[in-house]
């Protein structure tokens, strides 16, 4: 009995510090640091991390963009000069990935795929699907500026990426707008 108890405990000990991945059967390839995206965008010395907070109209606005509620009460980016860089997770089929934005005032300057965690679709990563979105802007409808060529076998996993590219070109326009406002006293 008492070894019975014991077995069990182990076993079920197993189970709850096994890592999510396999438990859920998802592969999580890492492609890409944040540090080593900021490097491309910035350069050295990196600058530091902010958060905005998601109220209000921006959240309004965030939330047509991605086409769905959006959980985060606040997301952290990077800025020097003129450039933004936004890291946010966004679902594919299952499973959130995480995305890399870098943009400017010509729009989108870099994106990146630093984490994928589906199964399939993880040719989102690759530089041919990834450079097509350098230079889109955001419409005034919160569209992108450009059409993406989809990847065959990929469609949810190349409609989170261009979710989140414009969602990062509509934080990057709020974070401008914001800071050429006169401050008030």
């Amino acid at each position: 009995m008492v070894r019975g108890v014991v077995l069990l405990m182990v076993a079920l000990w197993c189970v709850m510090s096994a890592p999510a991945q396999a438990i859920s059967g998802y592969d999580e390839t890492e492609f890409m640091t944040v540090d080593t995206f900021l490097s491309q965008v910035y350069g050295e010395p990196l600058p530091g991390m902010s958060l905005l907070p998601l109220r209000g109209d921006l959240r309004d606005r965030v939330e047509t963009a991605l086409g769905h509620r959006y959980r985060g009460l606040r997301l952290r980016y990077w800025q020097q000069g003129g450039v933004t860089t936004w890291i946010i997770d966004e679902k594919s089929k299952d499973m959130p990935m995480t995305l890399a934005v870098a943009v400017g005032a010509a729009g989108i300057t870099h994106l990146n795929v630093l984490v994928y965690r589906e199964p399939r679709g993880g040719e989102v990563h690759q530089a041919f699907f990834r450079q097509q979105f350098v230079g889109m802007t955001l419409q005034d409808d919160l569209s992108l500026s450009r059409e993406v060529d989809g990847i065959t076998g990929a469609t949810l996993s190349v409609d989170a990426v261009s979710r989140v590219a414009a969602m990062a070109l509509l934080l990057h326009q709020h974070v401008m707008a914001s800071q050429a406002e006169p401050a008030t006293d």
